[in-house]
């Protein structure tokens, strides 16, 4: 064979394997290696708000472990679904209340719950409930091999002032993926985002996390990356087991950086990444010690930038 002829293949494949290797080099650490430390976060409760002339938004977390017990209970009500491997025995639950009140329309409240595990954070199962306008409930399952998603809406405006668990407009869906194809050997939630940036060791600038994330149909590849220390006002309430302290004025806070892209899926459409509401340009800072969130900012389609402030934070034993 003319060496002429097999030496640009050969260089290209060359260049395409160094590309695909670097490319995955920028996306930071993977998420085969990731191993979360429960133990450092030591909050329980965050309480977060933005106020702006016409929009008021509020947030609550709530972390606490689940029973095992009852999860088992709630992982048997859906039996198509693949359990994941877990690293440990114990599951967690996050709970994030959202109010969103415009000055000129009803208050929209957002609920969310997500079940997971702690050591690498994979989701297990959510539901996601809209009040006030577009009234819907998606409660969603994970496997190995896709999201299994049940969706409910009031199928009368009677139904809609009633109980969610009776709205008759049901819809079943199934969204797979290959986790190995992907290079996702766990699947998290965006809202536990707040729960890793606690838990996972990244106290210097570079250091960076890449995951595999499931917005409300498809998987999206999310690297987290320390940019530094910056210079933070904040005023805030911390609830100890001793008491309460008040913490106001300048400090010195981590910054993370949110980057992603949306993975191969059956849809249309790629899926916006959301967070919270924010789509773009999103950032966290944390307590660099206690590793607490003291805001999360980005921008929101129809609102613009928002930084949403932590404004109380309960502490574990609290």
């Amino acid at each position: 064979m003319d060496r002429r002829k097999t030496s640009p293949a050969i260089v290209c494949v060359m260049a395409f394997v160094a590309l695909i290797y670097f490319v995955g080099q920028g996306w930071g650490q993977s998420f085969n290696h990731l191993k979360l430390d429960p133990d450092q976060v030591l909050w329980s409760r965050l309480s977060f708000r933005a106020k702006r002339a016409v929009v008021d938004v509020k947030v609550d977390v709530w972390l606490a472990p689940f029973p095992a017990a009852e999860f088992q209970s709630k992982w048997r009500s859906h039996p198509q679904t693949i359990p994941l491997p877990c690293l440990s025995q114990e599951f967690y639950d996050m709970k994030v209340k959202r109010v969103i009140d415009y000055i000129f329309s009803p208050p929209v409240t957002l609920s969310n719950q997500v079940l997971f595990e702690p050591i690498q954070a994979a989701a297990l199962y959510r539901v996601r409930l809209r009040q006030g306008k577009d009234d819907i409930k998606r409660i969603y399952w994970f496997s190995r091999k896709g999201v299994h998603r049940l969706r409910t809406r009031p199928s009368t405006k009677g139904e809609g002032s009633g109980d969610p668990a009776k709205w008759t407009d049901a819809r079943t869906s199934f969204y797979p993926y290959d986790q190995t194809q992907v290079g996702c050997p766990q699947v998290t939630d965006p809202l536990l985002l707040i729960y890793l940036l606690s838990a996972a060791h990244m106290d210097k600038s570079g250091d960076s996390l890449s995951l595999c994330v499931f917005g409300k149909q498809q998987l999206h590849r999310l690297r987290m990356q320390v940019e530094g220390l910056q210079t933070l006002e904040v005023d805030y309430s911390e609830n100890w087991e001793e008491g309460n302290v008040r913490k106001k004025g300048t400090v010195n806070s981590l910054r993370i950086t949110l980057e992603t892209q949306p993975l191969q899926a059956d849809l249309k459409e790629a899926e916006n990444f959301s967070f919270l509401g924010f789509h773009k340009d999103i950032t966290i800072d944390i307590d660099p010690e206690l590793r607490i969130p003291l805001q999360i900012s980005g921008r929101i389609p129809t609102v613009g930038s928002v930084s949403l402030k932590l404004s109380g934070v309960s502490m574990r034993g609290s």
